[in-house]
């Protein structure tokens, strides 16, 4: 793997949102899946490691506030003794799930994103796009992988994590132009493509969030 050019084709994808910079990179050689998938797999794992420190220091701050917390309850010591046996493993515990589920992503994040792609490819194809799902996949990796490495950075850094609502908007008009450069779709076309996934991810949402609070509501009058 040539890095220097994997670190060109990303920079370009990334930082230059206009329709002839996916003219050019669809027309690479490498412009496949395979490639497509390597680069997520390379995304996963960073998203993993990152993971991994947060659910370490997650851990041992839960473990270092377990015993003041502990002690503000007030219990005999018989069953205070009782509560610190009960909890003794439980940072440990969370850990190791939160761990699992880091290591998991090298795996998960190239699967969401290729079944994210397919979405996109199934719209499009339905609008009367004539592109090609392997190609689309590539450029559409070519900024979500380093994109997706950025929001995972700037995640566990608590004062610059807002950031990373933006840099999934900015990954929204990035897949905008992919759409229509490789699907030549029509502007109107390619962001209802865009578009159309989000906002049925959104009404789900809420939906749940609706759901959940009636929920509540009905068994605080029942």
């Amino acid at each position: 793997m040539n890095f220097a050019e994997l670190w060109q084709t990303w920079l370009k994808a990334s930082t230059s949102p206009n329709e002839a910079t996916f003219v050019e990179l669809r027309q690479k050689p490498d412009a496949t899946v395979t490639t497509a998938v390597i680069w997520m797999a390379i995304y996963g794992v960073v998203a993993a490691i990152a993971g991994l420190i947060s659910s370490l220091i997650f851990a041992g701050a839960i473990q270092g506030a377990l015993p003041s917390a502990l002690q503000q309850l007030d219990l005999p010591p018989a069953e205070l003794a009782q509560v610190e046996q009960a909890l003794r493993f439980l940072p440990g515990n969370m850990a190791a799930g939160a761990g699992f589920s880091s290591l998991a992503n090298i795996i998960m994040v190239p699967v969401w994103f290729l079944i994210g792609v397919g979405v996109y490819h199934l719209i499009a194809r339905l609008l009367g796009g004539t592109g090609e799902y392997g190609r689309l996949a590539y450029l559409s990796a070519a900024f979500s992988a380093p994109l997706g490495i950025v929001g995972t950075l700037l995640s566990i850094v608590p004062v610059v994590s807002c950031l990373t609502p933006l840099i999934s908007i900015y990954t929204l008009v990035l897949a905008y132009f992919a759409v229509k450069v490789e699907h030549q779709l029509s502007s109107g076309r390619a962001i209802m493509v865009v578009v159309l996934p989000a906002l049925v991810l959104i009404g789900l949402a809420f939906c749940f969030i609706f759901s959940i609070v009636g929920m509540i509501v009905a068994i605080q009058n029942s």
